[in-house]
């Protein structure tokens, strides 16, 4: 028997969701979703380059209703990061969605 994509994993969970909460991920999906496609269709992402590379050379972010977006954090004398954000459009407000942190490359 082949094994379920991870959407007919989560989504059972996700039917015991409230509305609200569901149109909240709608938002962020549709977010990730132009984010992904406009880094996919300017050739931006190679299979070898990293998270951080990717945020980078990522397309217009003043464009798109949703783009990835790399942050450093500082402390002290050390910067830490790059921490991975989502940032999409809802209802005329700019909402922030944390991803975790950038995959570093290997040296």
């Amino acid at each position: 028997m082949p094994s379920k994509s991870p959407t007919d994993k989560i989504l059972p969970q996700l039917a015991d969701w409230q509305l609200a909460d569901l149109k909240d991920l709608q938002a962020a999906l549709a977010g990730l979703v132009e984010a992904l496609e406009a880094m996919q269709e300017n050739t931006f992402m190679t299979p070898d380059a990293t998270t951080e590379e990717v945020i980078k050379k990522s397309p217009d972010r003043k464009q798109a209703r949703g783009h990835i977006e790399a942050k450093y954090i500082p402390r002290g004398h050390k910067r830490h990061g790059p921490y991975l954000y989502l940032r999409y459009w809802q209802g005329g407000k700019l909402r922030s969605k944390y991803l975790g942190k950038a995959k570093q490359q290997d040296s």
